[in-house]
């Protein structure tokens, strides 16, 4: 199985996602696009396993003396390879609890037997991989601005599976906070 650990996001957010990247879509000359019901902030990518219970039992330990936090999207950003970027929109908003949630997750992965991941953690929501954009509509996305936010109460593990050429992403087990 091909798993991943992230913060699900609201209906109401993910629709004002969805808008940006409408209007990303209609500027760029092509990329692969996130489906609205896939958007989600990724903690950690897992990848092929079949380790359910230490997936678990990671993510209850992590869980574990974590509050409810508030999250929103922020601006427009990409990382860049060549011609080709990973379009997102940054997220903002009680990052210190982020950033403590996703060290406690990484630890307590490594402590159940996955490899730990060390580099720098920019808390996105990714709108398509492959973009091709020039940068005046790089600096157009970075008008947009955005009015939804979020209270964090959990994390999920899910199993990310293709099927008819489209990434499923099924929730397999979700820790409240």
């Amino acid at each position: 199985m091909r798993l991943f650990i992230a913060i699900e996001l609201p209906k109401a957010m993910r629709s004002e996602l969805s808008a940006a990247l409408r209007e990303l879509r209609s500027r760029s000359s092509g990329g692969r696009f996130v489906p609205e019901e896939n958007m989600h902030i990724t903690l950690h990518f897992i990848g092929e396993s079949n380790d359910l219970v230490g997936a678990v039992n990671a993510m209850k330990t992590a869980a574990s003396g974590i509050r409810p936090f508030e999250l929103h999207p922020e601006s427009y950003g990409y990382f860049e390879k060549g011609e080709r970027k990973t379009s997102f929109i940054t997220v903002g908003g009680k990052l210190e609890e982020l950033f403590v949630l996703r060290e406690s997750l990484e630890s307590a992965l490594a402590d159940n037997g996955f490899a730990r991941e060390y580099h720098k953690f920019v808390p996105h929501i990714t709108l398509g991989r492959n973009v091709e954009h020039d940068a005046l509509v790089g600096s157009e996305m970075k008008q947009l601005s955005f009015r939804s936010s979020m209270t964090v109460t959990g994390i999920t593990l899910f199993e990310s599976v293709r099927d008819k050429g489209r990434m499923i992403y099924n929730p397999l087990h979700r820790e409240k906070f």
